[in-house]
């Protein structure tokens, strides 16, 4: 049972909208507003650190620093008022949260960089088009602004066990102006992108190196020698969702699905946890239709050696297979699998996009256990065909 916070930390205050086009889809980024909190504040909180690693509800850092959850009443605001002092104040509500661009002083990594991550409520549909939208302010505190503040939609969560950088990785999306160069204020970003995967994580921060970074000096200088931003108010949603489908015509023999929320660590074939609820659909169809047998088939793009995508495709196959039988108590003489490499690709192998669908891990029906038997399977991926 859920500890919620004390009065302070209770009075939600007003919840923020976005404004997709008309007719998108509902926000899929919880508590979008960081208004939702739970258990009680640290007693040494006092940058808010504390509150965020263990209040915040959702959102998560990726990496071991530091984001801070905000928290300003408007009787702090009026008292500020009174001192004539400079203050800051969130988007909208009384909580935001605030992440560091860069910190040059920081003794942990001389490229450091603060993220926020959050497990969207539905996964992205892979060359939908979705609305996003975040707001930003630089803190009074800060002696610099930079640019790049941007987003990553990601299948997997992003982690890195250290203070290291998320900075290989390219963004969906980055601001490249400095943010807040010459006033201070609540700054909207907001857009349309096309989703390039089935993505399940949204992380925010400065996935850039030093060298593209700018720290620009402010004036009115706070005593903060960084880069430190206020985040608030966050949204994607799906434009033009389209209305429920009509049933397409139930799997029957030679008919190919691909298992598309499958996922393997990059390079092998252990599975991800993440591929858990796509894996248990595949074995509760297979309980449900005791005569049915398939066959499982691994695929790559066509970068690297040939026998080595035949065998990375062959195991990654294989690693499916295994967890049909051992996880799912499948018989295994209803199952067979074989890795292809590179032989059967779907999709343009000279785009990144195309590489990306080309490498899959599917399986076709070879037998529905009678000639009048047919099997419904609740997928939204087309059947694949081969291009060659």
């Amino acid at each position: 049972m859920k500890k919620y916070l004390t009065p302070l930390f209770l009075f939600l205050g007003v919840l923020a909208y976005a404004q997709p086009p008309k007719g998108s889809g509902p926000n899929i980024i919880p508590n979008p507003s960081f208004e939702i909190v739970q258990g009680k504040k640290p007693a040494d909180d006092l940058d808010g650190s504390g509150a965020f690693r263990i209040n915040m509800v959702d959102w998560k850092s990726p990496t071991r620093t530091t984001p801070d959850l905000k928290i300003v009443l408007p009787s702090e605001i009026e008292k500020q008022k009174g001192f004539n002092a400079p203050y800051n104040t969130t988007h909208t509500g009384y909580k935001c949260v605030a992440i560091l661009t860069h910190n040059p002083q920081s003794e942990r990594s001389d490229t450091y960089r603060e993220y926020i991550q959050v497990k969207l409520l539905e996964p992205t549909k892979l060359g939908k088009d979705y609305y996003y939208e975040f707001w930003v302010c630089r803190d009074y505190n800060a002696k610099f602004a930079s640019n790049n503040i941007g987003f990553v939609l990601s299948p997997t969560p992003l982690f890195e066990n250290s203070y290291m950088p998320l900075s290989s990785i390219q963004p969906d999306f980055n601001v490249s102006e400095i943010i807040n160069k010459d006033n201070r204020e609540w700054v909207k970003y907001s857009g349309i992108i096309k989703s390039a995967n089935r993505s399940m994580y949204f992380v925010l921060g400065n996935f850039f190196d030093n060298e593209k970074t700018i720290m620009h000096p402010v004036k009115d200088p706070g005593t903060f020698e960084n880069a430190y931003y206020w985040i608030d108010d966050v949204a994607l949603h799906l434009v033009n969702p389209e209305p429920d489908p009509i049933p397409e015509p139930p799997i029957k023999v030679g008919e190919v699905v691909k298992l598309d929320r499958v996922f393997f660590v990059t390079a092998k074939w252990d599975l991800l946890p993440a591929s858990n609820e796509q894996l248990n659909e595949v074995v509760e169809l297979l309980n449900t239709h005791p005569g049915m047998e398939i066959a499982i088939h691994g695929h790559t793009d066509d970068k690297g050696d040939d026998n080595y995508n035949i065998n990375l495709s062959h195991n990654r196959a294989k690693s499916v297979y295994n967890y049909l039988i051992k996880t799912g108590g499948i018989a295994p003489d209803r199952l067979s699998y074989e890795g292809f490499g590179e032989r059967k690709p779907v999709a343009d192998n000279t785009t990144s996009e195309g590489r990306q669908i080309n490498r899959r891990v599917e399986f076709v029906v070879t037998k529905v256990g009678g000639d009048n038997i047919e099997v419904k399977y609740d997928t939204d991926v087309k059947p694949y065909t081969d291009n060659k």
